[in-house]
């Protein structure tokens, strides 16, 4: 009994030490092995899955079709003629079609070859019909799987959200968009949902999944608005006979993307004819194109130095012709100087001498430690990096993280009015999302219940210099006339900042003439929806090119308005509870030149008020209070109702 208890306590100690040694010395390496056995959900060859809108519209679809197949070597040369004819009446030969139709069924030695690719069902049909009559010997249908994407697009000869969706190459393969970001999961079946619905040989165990669909995968573009928005592009691109135009619509509370779309596109059921015709056509210029944005960057330089206490929207500042930066100068666009005024007014008029000055306040004696400010801001609001939204190409920006490399003082003023930085449009839209929603960094993205939807919002900027930055893009809109008459929409919350830029051109080394990239980002807002557009023509031909004014047929503003109006319109956005919204803000210039009855009456109004509140003054305080609020709203507007 003794032997035995010896051996089995042998036996014990050796299996007790093995099972250590699997649970915790090999656990990760069998954890791994077994993962790669029965984890992965690839099955085989499997249908490639539908794309459909946020509404359930199809807008990408593996379909069956035909291609015409010739067996020349068992085909008698006497029948040559009849099939010619008969191919002619179903496809309406061009005359070296039927040459090269011919020279095919000519050379007898020849297997096989393919003498048309993708039949219509029609022109399969009329096929069938001919080799029951037996007209065409030799000749045979083949059946063979294509990508087809079935909404045409707002640019005639186009598919619908191209850029967006991209397209699917030879191998079934994603190539570009979300076809591509997503190509495993719009070919892979979810196991574990087979397995507990009993698909499979045994349970636990699956079979032969070939030929099963995976769930569609939806996208968050709404698809009546992205074609909208190509129409919308592709006037503005003709009208400015521009290199490019491009747009993107954001939802700022959830980052979900509705439209984003850019011309020159293309038909994606055509790529392959489109790259080897023009392979540009098939970049995504929302996401793949970097470029310096301007003045449109004011908004968050001014958004830095509210976040650091240096000014509020009301504080005065005094504009200059000129600052200088040793051999360097900074000049605003109309080389002129409109004195002081306040902060909000000179980002209305967009100065690039304040905007230099602002980022000098956010640290008076230290470039470097002004440049981390305004590089943190940038940072906060998510523009100096991708943006991670989930679609293939994203470019990255060129943002000049000061913590790495110098700044000079003159840096420091060109990036604060958007030069010498280079931004997309997402990364714009986004950082304007963060003014816009409270402050909250969002997640843009394309499909719904994907990795990047999965991303919820973070507090990174104080309501407060939140609420005053947006307050200042409604000034923009609202009290410059040229904006007001070309961006606002009566009835809805309108804000947004302008930009026009100089392009470098490397092959010269110098600044292009007469071209530039012309730029707007704002937001649109009603009772109870809110959406942050970006859009930017790229390179249009002005009318002219007077010094301060570069005007255009279609400006960045009528641009955004076009698209928001057609986003009010598909998304069913209703009227603001504001009866000012979208109207000139009294007491400016706007609203002097545009709605000038509506403001000398707001005016009188609002000096009536002042005089009763000046009267009860006079009774309780010996009159010098209310005679000091008169004197003060006769400084604060000028004739035209125009602030001083």
């Amino acid at each position: 009994m003794g032997a035995i208890l010896l051996i089995f306590a042998v036996f014990g100690t050796a299996a007790g030490l093995r099972l250590g040694y699997w649970q915790v010395v090999a656990a990760d390496e069998l954890t791994a092995g077994l993962k790669a056995s029965a984890g992965s959900t690839a099955a085989g060859p499997v249908v490639r899955a539908d794309i459909v809108d946020r509404d359930g519209e199809l807008l990408a679809k593996l379909v069956t079709y035909d291609q015409l197949a010739v067996h020349p070597a068992i085909i008698d040369p006497a029948d040559h003629p009849e099939i010619i004819e008969t191919l002619d009446s179903i496809f309406g030969l061009e005359p070296d079609e039927r040459q090269s139709y011919l020279s095919v069924l000519a050379d007898t030695e020849k297997e096989y070859a393919v003498l048309r690719k993708r039949l219509t069902f029609e022109e399969s049909d009329a096929v069938r019909a001919a080799r029951v009559a037996d007209l065409l010997p030799g000749i045979s249908l083949e059946p063979m799987e294509a990508r087809r994407y079935p909404v045409k697009g707002g640019q005639p000869g186009t598919s619908l959200a191209a850029h967006v969706i991209g397209f699917v190459g030879d191998e079934n393969q994603g190539g570009e968009g979300v076809e591509r970001y997503y190509d495993e999961r719009l070919t892979t079946v979810d196991t574990d949902l087979l397995d507990l619905a009993g698909i499979g040989d045994v349970p636990g165990m699956l079979g032969d999944l070939s030929g099963l669909e995976p769930a569609p995968v939806e996208l968050t573009i709404d698809a009546d608005l992205q074609k909208q928005v190509e129409k919308e592009l592709t006037s503005v691109w003709r009208a400015n006979d521009a290199k490019s135009v491009s747009a993107i619509v954001i939802d700022p509370m959830t980052g979900a993307i509705l439209a984003a779309a850019s011309v020159p596109s293309y038909d994606a059921n055509r790529f392959a004819e489109v790259a080897n015709d023009d392979i540009s056509r098939l970049r995504n210029r929302v996401f793949s194109d970097q470029y310096e944005p301007g003045s449109v960057m004011k908004i968050f330089t001014v958004t830095a130095a509210l976040r650091e206490g240096k000014v509020t929207p009301t504080t005065k500042i005094r504009d200059q012709a000129v600052l200088k930066y040793w051999k360097d100068t900074v000049q605003n666009a109309d080389l002129g100087s409109n004195g002081l005024r306040t902060v909000k007014d000179h980002i209305a008029e967009s100065r690039n001498v304040v905007a230099a000055k602002l980022a000098r306040m956010l640290a008076p004696h230290d470039t470097q430690k002004a440049a981390r400010k305004l590089y943190d801001l940038w940072a906060t609001v998510g523009m100096t990096k991708p943006t991670g939204t989930d679609i293939s190409g994203e470019a990255p920006g060129s943002w000049f993280d000061p913590s790495q490399r110098l700044w000079a003082p003159v840096d420091l003023a060109n990036r604060s009015f958007g030069q010498g930085v280079a931004v997309t449009l997402p990364q714009l839209a986004r950082g304007v999302a963060t003014l816009v929603n409270g402050g909250y960094l969002v997640q843009p993205h394309f499909v719904v219940g994907g990795e990047a939807a999965a991303v919820e919002p973070v507090r990174v900027l104080e309501a407060k210099y939140a609420r005053q930055a947006k307050e200042i893009l409604t000034h923009v809109t609202g009290s410059v006339t040229r904006y007001a008459e070309r961006a606002l929409i009566k009835g809805y919350d309108i804000g947004g900042k302008t930009g026009t830029a100089q392009i470098w051109d490397v092959k010269r080394g110098d600044w292009k003439k007469n071209r530039f990239n012309h730029s707007f980002v704002g937001f649109v807002g009603g009772r109870d929806q809110e959406y942050v557009i970006a859009v930017r023509i790229e390179e249009p031909v002005p009318l002219e090119n007077e010094q301060g004014s570069i005007p255009l047929d279609v400006e960045s503003t009528e641009l955004f308005r076009g698209v928001a109006q057609a986003t009010i319109d598909k998304l069913g956005m209703k009227k603001s509870r504001d009866k000012s919204a979208g109207r000139p803000i009294i007491g400016t210039g706007a609203a002097a030149a545009l709605d000038p009855v509506r403001n000398r009456e707001a005016l009188r109004q609002s000096k009536l008020q002042q005089r009763d509140q000046a009267a009860k003054g006079k009774k309780s305080a010996g009159g010098k209070r209310g005679g000091g609020q008169e004197s003060r709203l006769a400084a604060a507007t000028g004739a035209d109702g125009d602030p001083t």
